[in-house]
């Protein structure tokens, strides 16, 4: 006799629900770093796919798991994963969407922080293990560099980089889009980078056959019913996209008011070399004029026979 599992059968309700829910880019890192927190065993694959030089490590614990509302909202912060292994090594693992003009700096600092941060009063540096940063980025940094996109830092000497000082810090860059184009990587970290960069596209998702991404993307599909967290990433969304336009407006701004300072010392320069030292009043009236009645004074020049003629 053929027995039906009805527990199996799925509801049509719940199926039109998922089909209907938006579905969540893991490029936003409100995504990426709910997915990994939650699931420390796929953070400790992609980290182990990053690191595929080294011995691989497991994650013991995530010591930020948490995303705080001012998160979603700050220009100024970058959700990354802070996660201890076994052997107390920290891993600072972020997505990065955007671009910092002091990113090198920052990334830096971070780690170093959280080197520092391991010693509690009376400890001495024995203590210490390792701080490793990773950072996936979309967008290229190193771009005069065009057939590498997996980098590794550490401490070397600057004529004889064989030479180490020590392992305390790392670093290890993946510019995902350069890497995903050059393929001269590890099948598990192509996949990831392949999920990174795609997880929105089925057929792309489709071909991946490495087991961990395969996972990855089945909690995906419950996280894109999770309301709450599709309106913390749209949020998150919304913010950088609100601060690339206020950059794009300053930047607007100030090609604008360059333009107007630049006319106001080519005025100066030329009213020098015709007339001899500007007089204080001269100098006030460019400072306070916009950029019509500047260069309005700079054609008077040529017919002015005295200062006062170019601005009357």
């Amino acid at each position: 006799m053929f027995l039906s599992n009805t527990s199996s059968l799925s509801d049509p309700t719940s199926d039109a629900q998922a089909a209907a829910a938006p579905r969540l880019s893991l490029c936003n890192d409100v995504v990426f770093k709910t997915l990994f927190s939650r699931h420390p065993h796929l953070l400790a694959d992609l980290i182990n796919a990053v690191r595929h030089r080294a011995p691989p490590i497991r994650v013991e614990r995530v010591l930020n798991p948490n995303i705080l509302p001012q998160d979603l909202v700050s220009k100024d912060i970058v959700l990354d994963i802070l996660a201890e292994d076994a052997s107390g090594q920290r891993f600072g693992v972020e997505m990065q969407l955007g671009r910092f003009f002091h990113w090198a700096q920052r990334s830096v600092y971070g780690i170093a922080r959280s080197l520092a941060g391991q010693l509690e009063v009376g400890q001495d540096y024995r203590h210490l293990k390792p701080v490793i940063g990773i950072s996936l980025l979309v967008h290229d940094l190193f771009t005069k560099h065009p057939a590498k996109a997996d980098w590794h830092f550490t401490l070397r000497d600057t004529h004889d980089p064989a030479v180490q000082l020590g392992v305390a810090l790392q670093m290890h860059i993946i510019e995902l889009g350069k890497a995903e184009v050059l393929g001269a990587l590890p099948a598990p970290l192509l996949a990831w980078i392949a999920c990174l960069l795609h997880n929105l596209d089925e057929a792309a998702m489709n071909e991946i056959t490495h087991p961990p991404v395969r996972e990855a993307l089945s909690h995906l599909e419950v996280l894109y019913s999770d309301e709450e967290l599709r309106l913390a990433a749209e949020r998150r969304e919304q913010a950088l996209i609100d601060t690339a336009d206020m950059l794009y407006l300053a930047r607007h701004e100030g090609r604008e008011e360059g333009r107007e300072e630049g006319t106001t010392d080519l005025l100066a320069v030329l009213l020098t070399y015709k007339f001899g030292s500007l007089p204080g009043w001269a100098t006030s009236r460019m400072a306070q004029a916009d950029a019509a009645a500047l260069n309005r004074w700079a054609l008077r020049i040529l017919d002015a026979q005295r200062i006062e003629d170019v601005f009357s």
